[in-house]
């Protein structure tokens, strides 16, 4: 019969012990076995946990383990009580959805600061899911070198080990090799983030990485093919019965612009400046006014820096100098855009929601979002969707036509990697083929 205190609520407890000298005190409440360990560092509290059994003999050896294992964490500098896996993969989620929701940057870790877009947010949430469940409840100082080597196949059995009518709308049974890599190495960040907020103590972080066995490279436009765009876009502009070509001065005069024209001509600009700078598409929407600086080279040549905010963090990026008219030509296009947001708003289209001064705005004066249906169209147009593979033309694709130029241009790796964003390691894999040995030779030679 279950017995009850004074209150008539709380169980009353029923056997007690001291063990360890006194050190660990075992306790039975409703006939199952507790153990209490002092947490020491200068304070009366106390951990409890359940031992989860109504064995006597059992309890005591449960309750000595439960003892020696505080004991470990506090010698290791280890939070008393663990968390799991998923405890810090929900924090994380966390962080990452309030920063998308204010809109700002954070410090994700003492190396780096990244923003959140609402596509990466949704990658983090849907790749959390399959290390929840792979992992989820495992102590997230235990979650080491093997248990992310294991992973793989795991990840590579999930939906084949699943009947197919459990399978979401869009599943992927069969991740790829850069998926795979991707997914460890968010597993990777959730872990820093763990250790730099202590709860991994001491414990060393893991080393491994899934290398993929074969390095997708996206195409790289051209310089022919860049130049025939360029060509193919002049007129597609004059096509909307404006000539924005000559600095905007006559659409300045007339204090007047389609928003039809305005995207066109943003798109020519948007392509050109990716194309002379090699930055990332996410770096160029997330640029505002006030990042984009004014200065001279040691040859006197006007040019403009970008101070981006990217995946790596924040860094400065000189772009190749005949990317100034088109720097202008995006400040003068921005002198209009109020008209035409302003139309937006008073259509009723959508209201303008801007959170910075964007460089890059869309005609409705909002951030950039994407323009890749645009950027594609076009180069359907003039034959060039696809390379001689098959592969097809992305706006990525401007990054790597940058990396590629650069190279051939005779530009140390390491200057081009510290440029981009980017590693000497992923320059040589991705763009090292693209040097050729008249260009190394050259490079080499000083």
């Amino acid at each position: 019969m279950q017995k009850f205190g004074k209150n008539n609520l709380d169980p009353v407890i029923e056997h007690e012990e001291y063990l360890e000298d006194g050190k660990v005190f075992l306790y039975s409440r409703s006939g199952i076995f507790y153990a209490r360990v002092y947490k020491g560092e200068g304070t009366r509290k106390y951990i409890h946990r359940s031992l989860k059994t109504r064995n006597l003999v059992d309890a005591r050896k449960k309750a000595v383990k439960f003892y020696y294992e505080i004991e470990f964490r506090k010698e290791e500098a280890l939070p008393l009580q663990q968390k799991s896996f998923k405890d810090v993969i929900d924090e994380y989620v966390k962080l990452r959805q309030l920063q998308h929701e204010r809109g700002t940057t954070v410090t994700i870790n003492n190396s780096s600061k990244q923003e959140t877009s609402i596509y990466m947010l949704r990658q983090i949430k849907r790749v959390s899911k399959f290390w929840i469940e792979y992992c989820g409840k495992k102590a997230v100082d235990k979650v080491d070198n093997a248990v992310l080597q294991d992973y793989v196949p795991w990840r590579k059995d999930y939906y084949h080990n699943k009947p197919e009518s459990e399978w979401p709308k869009n599943a992927r049974p069969n991740p790829k090799d850069k998926t795979l890599e991707w997914e460890v190495i968010l597993a990777k960040t959730v872990l820093k983030f763990a250790h730099e907020r202590g709860y991994r103590g001491k414990t060393a972080l893991p080393d491994w990485r899934f290398k993929s066995k074969g390095h997708i490279v996206r195409p790289p436009v051209a310089e022919n093919d860049l130049a025939q765009l360029l060509l193919y876009m002049k007129g597609w502009i004059k096509s909307t019965d404006k000539d924005p070509l000559d600095a905007y001065k006559k659409i300045l005069a007339e204090k007047k612009i389609s928003d039809r024209q305005y995207n066109r001509v943003l798109l020519r600009n948007y392509v050109m400046i990716l194309a002379h700078s090699g930055i990332r598409v996410g770096e160029a929407n997330n640029l505002l006014d006030s990042d984009v600086i004014e200065f001279r080279d040691q040859k006197g040549r006007k040019n403009y820096m970008f101070n981006v905010k990217g995946k790596t963090g924040s860094r400065t990026v000189v772009p190749l100098a005949n990317v100034v008219p088109y720097v202008e030509m995006v400040r003068s296009g921005n002198v209009l855009n109020a008209q035409i947001a302003h139309m937006y708003v008073v259509r009723g289209k959508r209201k303008v929601q801007n959170k910075g001064d964007w460089f890059f705005r869309m005609a409705d004066g909002n951030k950039i979002i994407s323009l890749i249906d645009m950027f594609q169209e076009l180069m359907r147009r003039i034959g060039k969707e696809k390379n001689r593979e098959g592969q097809k033309f992305t706006l990525y694709s401007l990054r790597h036509q940058y990396a590629v130029r650069m190279i051939k241009k005779g530009v140390p790796i390491w200057d081009i990697a510290k440029n981009m964003g980017t590693s000497v390691q992923n320059i040589e894999w991705y763009y090292g083929k693209s040097a050729t040995p008249a260009t190394l030779a050259t490079s080499l030679g000083g």
